[in-house]
């Protein structure tokens, strides 16, 4: 019956290759929205809920939080590393609570993020070890930077100031650890010391081939909040972009902070929305929760999947009527092809039987090759979805997806039952 069934098939391409292609949309489409729409809320949230505080640059709440958390957009700007030493101190603060942060520069597209080994706590290290935090050119990558530069431990690189100028730095980086692959943000981003971001603008600039002594020892004064040679003028960064001033040495570009109590939270925003004066210039901050921000963008995101989940909807309901015609169809045109099986004594119950294998092996094609569909379709989105702060996983299915390919599946088949079931009922001779 099995191979009849194929036979059979064989016979009515046409009608197969519409029915094919209609489950094939309907399922490949809905298995996709719920799977990029979970997997990006995933992503946003996973991060939102580790600090209390975030201060950075008075601008956009959005783009701040993107940025420290998800490494999407471009830093507001710069702020004094004076504002971390102030926030270490404060009795509100967690101990080793403050955190201090700055993207600058850039290695083959990949992103740095100069800061602490406190800022990768919790992440797993696959190979090597985390950077010194008193030591400078010590690198900790992520998986995808590791993969597509084919870095391993030892490992050397030179960056490319971004925005300035675009020129590589004669400083090497070395290579200490390869966080393991976490499909997140992480995989995608290089991270290093603070004071590696400093050197290396200030070697920049001195074109001395080697960075001053104190710059090596990355020493940070507690009075003033930056380097030990901190003799570099910085400009205002009001109305400025962060890679237009003249050093990077002493400023940051965010600071992360994580609180004792909620309550402390909310008082150091409003404390730390002010203005503070450093080296003779004016810099205005701003601190935000960052799980308020990102409520509003998954709020956002919501009401477009959604949308998204209607249009599913619509495109499922279309495909039902229109496996349901052909299928119909194809049933009204095997008429004779029935009437024949019928004359040769071939029973109803295995016509029937025939047809829902025949309609039964379509269904089962359509809703893999519409799960592969799913999943090359989330290789091409990675990209796109990664401005947004997430890494979608090739391997992760939900449960629901399952529910949503077996539903397609039986919506495929049961047309044919039902019409098999009638024809069964007319037919005087059905046993």
């Amino acid at each position: 019956m099995f191979k009849f069934a194929l036979k059979n098939m064989g016979v009515k391409k046409v009608q197969i290759i519409l029915i094919v292609i209609s489950i094939i949309i309907s399922a490949s489409v809905g298995v996709l929205a719920f799977n990029v729409s979970n997997q990006v809320s995933e992503g946003i949230t996973t991060n939102a809920s580790y600090y209390s505080v975030i201060v950075g640059p008075a601008g956009s709440k959005t783009q701040l939080a993107m940025n420290t958390m998800y490494f999407t957009d471009d830093p507001l700007g710069t702020i004094p590393y004076s504002v971390v030493n102030e926030l270490e101190r404060d009795s509100r603060v967690q101990e080793n609570g403050v955190i201090p942060y700055a993207m600058a520069d850039s290695y083959n597209g990949s992103k740095i993020v100069g800061t602490t080994s406190a800022f990768l706590n919790g992440k797993t290290v696959a190979q090597g070890t985390l950077f010194t935090d008193g030591e400078i050119c010590q690198a900790v990558i992520g998986s995808r930077v590791a993969k597509n530069n084919n870095l391993k431990i030892g490992d050397t690189f030179k960056t490319e100031h971004v925005g300035m100028g675009a020129h590589d730095s004669n400083m090497e980086i070395e290579v200490v650890g390869i966080l393991e692959e976490s499909f997140s943000a992480f995989d995608s981003i290089i991270f290093t010391q603070l004071q590696t971001l400093w050197a290396v603008h200030e070697h920049g600039e001195d074109g001395d081939g080697a960075p001053n002594d104190d710059i090596n020892h990355g020493h940070v004064t507690e009075e003033s909040g930056s380097h030990e040679n901190d003799n570099h003028e910085n400009e205002s960064h009001e109305g400025e972009d962060e890679h237009e001033h003249s050093s990077l040495e002493g400023m940051v570009c965010a600071i992360l902070v994580k609180t004792k109590t909620p309550n402390g939270a909310m008082e150091l925003v409003t404390e730390y929305t002010k203005t503070v004066n450093y080296d003779g210039h004016v810099y205005s901050l701003q601190a935000i929760e960052p799980m308020e921000q990102v409520r509003e963008v998954l709020n956002d995101a919501d009401n477009t999947k959604y949308i998204v989940y209607v249009l599913c909807g619509v495109i499922l309901i279309m495909n039902i009527i229109v496996i349901s015609i052909i299928t119909l169809l194809n049933m009204y045109h095997s008429s004779k092809e029935i009437s024949l099986m019928r004359l040769i004594g071939i029973s109803m119950k295995k016509i029937n039987l025939l047809y829902i294998i025949q309609n039964s092996i379509i269904g089962l094609f359509s809703t893999l090759v519409a799960f592969g569909v799913s999943r090359i379709c989330l290789l091409f989105m990675g990209d796109y979805v990664a401005s947004m702060g997430a890494v979608l996983n090739l391997g992760r299915v939900y449960p629901l997806e399952i529910i949503i390919l077996v539903g397609i599946f039986l919506i495929s088949v049961i047309p044919t039952v039902i019409c098999t079931f009638v024809m069964a009922k007319r037919d005087s001779l059905a046993e």
